[in-house]
């Protein structure tokens, strides 16, 4: 022992033995308990396995279903007929307001044949209005019984 500014400082070299009073009995206590554990540890690892094939099975599932419901999807009404491409139903209203001004349409567009192209048929209270599906261009503009070319069909009357 040593004393160094006010701390004692003990120093020992000695190591203390703890008697051991173990017994037979405790060693079989012990053993069974790691068995115990051990086999829960398993049964465990085997839960755990089963739970993550049973999440991939799960997860094909939801993508077969929505593999399926993106197949079953039926487009909206006004572009069923519409080929791939060109110009939408929504975006026909638009540019038929060109002249239609504030006028709302009194039924929903739809695909017609005019002369050989597809068109969109907006029809308004006074007429209809004539928009090319390819490209967007006003083809016809047709007010109660007068027809008015908008390209070079415009003959004058």
């Amino acid at each position: 022992m040593s004393v160094l500014g006010g701390v004692i400082i003990w120093q020992s070299d000695a190591i203390h033995a703890v008697p051991s009073t173990q017994t037979t009995a405790d060693t079989s206590d012990i053993t069974q308990y790691q068995k115990a554990l051990d086999d829960a540890n398993n049964r465990l690892t085997e839960a755990s396995q089963r739970i993550t094939t049973l999440e991939q099975q799960v997860a094909q599932a939801n993508q077969a279903v929505q593999a399926a419901q993106a197949a079953q999807v039926a487009p909206p009404a006004t572009t069923s007929n519409a080929p791939t491409g060109g110009v939408d139903a929504a975006a026909a209203i638009e540019i038929a307001k060109q002249v239609a001004g504030r006028l709302k349409p009194i039924a929903d567009p739809e695909l017609v044949d005019l002369e050989g192209q597809t068109v969109w048929s907006i029809v308004y209270t006074p007429g209809t209005v004539y928009v090319s599906q390819a490209d967007g261009q006003i083809v016809l503009v047709q007010r109660n019984n007068e027809t008015r070319g908008t390209a070079d069909n415009n003959d004058g009357h």
